[in-house]
């Protein structure tokens, strides 16, 4: 009923007028609604972020490269991640921060609303103790500006430009300089400028102004009236720009002044310049880059027009931020490009395609909409979606309309009519020909459009697989990109690729670099193909992703690749072998969304479709990799108690649960910058994460090397930063006390093992004195047989008046008696005296015995009898064992032989008879008495050999064990030679 009755009201003659008027508004609403002006991409902070306040005064990075932000509410430092806020809770002055700076010992100074002065050290805010001072001396005007130089000397000026403050320490004196006039006051600004102070004093602006020099101030410029200078820039090495309430004042280095504005009716804020030397005036209507600074603000580019821009920045980095006086702070990676998009966010603003003609540039989004790109903005030629889903792609006609849709349309671009072309077929891609016809990759098949705009299908016999892509190379020859690989398309016919089909490639978009067919697929990567053959350039290579939505080159020196995940320049230098070099540019440097949909170069701008708008980035051939991240340690850790930051740490044994807290101020990758870490010692392989830390737990005792870097957003890992740790074990677990531990184990054991062996020692000791005395009582005791035998023969020699005979055995007799009796007493004795005795014991026997016993002693090897020592009594037994039971019972002859001989360290006697042996022996004796002294002659040699650690020993043999059909027995006793 409404709209009825606005009708009948626009119909009605008197109301001609009215329609008249209401029928422009409309045109006009309808004509801006097709407008998108350019935007700056741009990251937006407020009070939801963590600022204090979205009333942001000012804007300044510190030598460590945070950005501070100072509010009506208080300072908040940006890390890249978050927002630490100062207020009066942590010790500001006043939460109204209107200045701040830093001196050069990197305490950072804020100047209050409250007129006073407070720096931050070590997180902890500190009020300046001359406060009072400057207070007294400015009475009731409120300070201002202030600056270090270098001797950090600290200079204060007032707000109503009057006086001039000197701080040194607790130290504050004012400053006045020499007046051109008694009865002038001095007006002062005063901004550093690198290593230049300047300051405005009262008078006129005038071409003949001067500047003069005046204690620490290098720069003084005479100047007229209220002129309340905000700041000062160096527009060029010999050149500086003073700012105004207007505008700004251009003087050179004598003192002259060139050029001054003051007629912007905007309030005024700042004068900066960038670190590109460019000039920035921000006002009430946003931020100026000044074009010409000698020519005024009226011929600039404005930035976030609109808005009460307080305060600019560029970074260290070359990131711009923007302080508003409502909206908090704004973030720009990159001034170099340009968004259009409509501030809602719709499937509108995804872009799809992008085409030239002639000068012209045109886009389409995915509703079926065509844009006209027109420098600063980009006007719609239809208003209207088309009725046909989503559209992939749109062409210009040789005749100046368009086919868009996904079901083709011509679109008139003079009327913005629509006229269906077919129903039965898809466009996927679309391309023209230089024969004036456009080509079109369809989802089962290829069409054409001749120059009369009139549709052409092939025919799904000759060709129908389902096509992404459709491209016209050179030499006019046609390609076609699909699922199912690559075709060429020649008179009618196609013609499929094997040699890059082999790889089954899903193919999306062709374009041509010098002699190579560059194929975009999304399996694959990049294929270069040529008559050679086939290159793959991967991710394994360095491509961003495998799968490539577009290619553009740009004038056969760098290949533009779009991705999902941004878009990649690559400069090749060779395919064979592969060598190249990559610049990635994506939402981290300003696209505003990494999605990239289409790529088109023109008049050195590059034209990127994307997910969320149109960018035109200026002069991309310019674009270099941005240098490596830095890295730096925020914090370390021990058992959750901070410690001071070092490169060197030392700890103890139980300071083992160590974190490590790190960051990288990298405000474009913000928090998703990657890093990586490792601690050596414990692990050398790499630990990639997003967090800021690294946690370690129970340590062992130890040296460690903790090493951590930042990526930065083209994929280049920054320098590390290195901390060597070490941690002190337990002194239980030290080298000392394990030394002085073993060695008092080592000498109770050796004390233990001293008495064992002593007690042992004496133990053998005992054994063999007792075996001693057993022997030394069993050579005293002499055969009693031998005796009465001996004395018998004695007595048969006389009873036959052989006086002679009885007299010698009575001699000998007599002397062996006597050699008992000596060798008795020793423990040894030597072999030679042993031999004696044991000779002449045998020549008794074979006085007895007559020819029944022959005896034979011999020393081998050089063997001196007389050097080898032996126990007293020890052959005896077994030579007397030989003749009394080896000879004796025999029926023949028997003999006796001594041998002595050399045996490695020892040295061998050998007692060997021809005797019956110990086997016959053994079965002719009536008795089990065993011989008692060669009993105590094993047992004293065991001894001996357990005492000693030599070799005693004793063996006796039956020969005819040995040698058959032989007879007889040998003992072999070995005994050491001794030193």
């Amino acid at each position: 009923m409404k709209f009825t009755y606005f009708l009948h009201i626009c119909f009605n003659r008197k109301n001609l007028f009215a329609f008249a008027l209401v029928c422009l508004l409309l045109s006009a609403v309808q004509n801006s609604f097709g407008q998108i002006k350019a935007s700056v991409p741009y990251k937006h902070y407020n009070t939801t972020d963590g600022l204090p306040s979205t009333q942001v005064q000012g804007i300044f990075e510190d030598s460590k490269g945070f950005i501070w932000a100072i509010t009506d509410r208080g300072a908040a430092r940006f890390n890249g991640y978050s927002f630490q806020n100062f207020t009066t809770n942590d010790g500001l002055v006043n939460n109204n921060v209107l200045l701040i700076n830093e001196d050069n010992n990197g305490q950072i100074w804020f100047m209050c609303a409250n007129g006073d002065y407070c720096y931050l050290m070590n997180d902890t805010i500190i009020s300046y103790k001359g406060n009072s001072k400057i207070k007294s001396l400015l009475k009731d005007k409120l300070p201002g500006p202030f600056y270090f130089d270098d001797r950090d000397t600290m200079w204060v000026t007032t707000f109503s430009g009057i006086q001039l403050f000197k701080c040194y320490g607790d130290s504050v004196s004012e400053f006045i300089p020499n007046t051109t006039s008694a009865t002038q006051q001095p007006t002062y600004y005063l901004r550093k400028v690198h290593d230049k102070l300047v300051a405005l004093q009262v008078g006129e602006v005038t071409s003949t102004n001067t500047i003069h020099t005046s204690d620490n101030i290098n720069y003084l410029l005479e100047v007229a009236g209220e002129c309340k200078l905000a700041c000062s820039v160096r527009v060029s090495p010999e050149q500086w720009a003073l700012a105004g309430p207007g505008g700004y004042v251009v003087f050179n280095e004598n003192g002259n002044v060139l050029a001054h504005f003051n007629t912007s009716p905007y309030i005024f804020s700042t004068l900066e310049h960038d670190r590109k030397g460019q000039l920035w005036m921000t006002n009430s209507n946003g931020a100026y880059l000044i074009n010409d600074y000698l020519t005024g603000p009226d011929v600039s580019k404005v930035y976030f027009e609109g808005h009460f821009i307080s305060a600019m920045l560029q970074d260290k980095n070359g990131n711009y931020w923007f302080g508003d006086r409502d909206n908090g702070l704004f973030f720009v990676p990159s001034l170099d490009v340009d968004i259009f998009k409509e501030e809602r966010t719709t499937k509108q603003n995804k872009i799809v395609s992008i085409q030239k003609r002639g000068d012209q540039i045109f886009y389409s989004d995915a509703s079926g909409r065509v844009f006209e790109h027109l420098g600063e903005q980009a006007v719609a030629i239809n208003q209207q979606q088309v009725p046909s889903a989503v559209t992939l792609d749109f062409v210009p006609t040789g005749k100046g309309n368009f086919i868009v849709g996904n079901k083709p349309y011509l679109i008139s671009k003079n009327s913005s009519s629509f006229k269906e072309i077919t129903t039965a077929s898809t466009i996927r891609r679309s391309t023209n020909l230089r024969n004036g016809e456009c080509a079109f990759a369809l989802a089962d098949g290829l069409a054409f459009l001749d120059q009369n705009e009139v549709w052409r299908e092939v025919d799904r016999k000759i060709y129908k697989e389902r096509s992404n892509a459709v491209y016209e190379d050179r030499q006019q020859v046609l390609w076609i990109g699909s699922n199912s690989g690559l075709y060429k398309w020649q008179q009618d016919s196609v013609l499929a690729i094997a040699a890059v089909n082999a790889l089954k490639p899903r193919i999306i978009d062709l374009a041509e670099w010098r002699d190579q067919l560059v194929i975009g697929t999304r399996n694959n990567g990049l294929l270069f193909y040529s008559a050679q053959g086939v290159v793959t350039l991967n991710e394994e290579s360095g491509l961003l992703s495998n799968s490539v939505d577009c290619i553009c080159v740009e004038n056969d020196s760098h290949l533009w690749i779009g991705t999902a995940s941004g878009l990649q320049c690559l400069t090749i230098e060779s395919l064979t072998p592969l060598k190249f070099s990559s610049y990635i540019f994506n939402s981290d440097k300003g696209l505003p969304s990494n999605e990239v949909n289409d790529i088109a170069l023109y008049k050195e701008n590059l034209y990127v479709a994307t997910n969320d708008g149109l960018a035109v980035m200026r002069k991309p051939s310019a674009f270099s990799q941005n240098p490596m991240a830095r890295v730096y340690l925020d914090g370390i850790s021990i058992g959750n108690k901070n410690i001071p930051l070092s490169d060197n740490i030392s700890l103890t044994y139980d300071q083992n649960n160590i974190q490590f807290q790190f960051l990288s101020l990298n405000y474009r990758t913000g928090n998703h910058t990657s890093y990586r870490y490792r601690l050596v010692g414990l692990h050398d392989q790499w630990q990639i994460t997003t967090n800021t830390s690294a946690d370690y737990w129970a340590l062992e005792p130890g040296k460690y090397t903790f090493e951590v870097g930042s990526m930065n957003e083209d994929g280049i890992w920054s320098e590390s930063k290195i901390v060597s740790i070490r941690i002190s074990p337990h002194f239980t677990n030290t080298w000392w006390f394990r030394i002085l531990l073993a060695t008092v184990l080592l000498s109770i054991a050796a004390a233990i093992v001293l008495i064992i062996y002593r007690s042992k020692k004496r133990q053998l000791l005992n054994k063999l004195k007792m075996a001693e005395l057993k022997q030394q009582a069993l050579n005293a005791n002499m055969n009693p047989h031998f005796i009465f035998n001996s004395l018998n023969s004695i007595q048969h020699f006389i009873n036959t008046s052989r006086s002679m005979e009885a007299n010698d055995y009575l001699i000998d007799f007599s002397k062996l008696i006597r050699m008992n009796l000596e060798t008795n007493q020793h423990n040894e004795v030597s072999l030679e005296d042993e031999l004696d005795r044991l000779e002449l014991y045998l020549k008794l026997e074979k006085l007895r015995f007559g020819d029944k016993l022959q005896y034979a002693i011999d020393i081998r090897d050089g063997l001196n009898a007389y050097d080898l020592s032996i126990p007293p009594m020890l052959l005896q037994p077994y030579v007397e064992n030989a003749i009394l039971h080896g000879i004796l019972p025999g029926e023949g002859k028997g003999n006796v032989s001594i041998n002595v001989s050399r045996s490695g360290t020892s040295y061998r006697v050998n007692i060997q008879d021809d005797g019956i042996g110990i086997h016959k022996s053994l079965k002719l004796k009536t008795t089990d008495h065993q011989s008692l002294a060669m009993k105590m002659n094993k047992e004293r040699m065991a001894l001996l050999g357990e005492q000693s650690g030599e070799k005693y020993s004793i063996e006796v043999t039956d020969l005819s064990d040995v040698l058959p059909n032989t007879h007889g027995t040998l003992v072999r006793v070995e005994l050491p030679l001794g030193n």
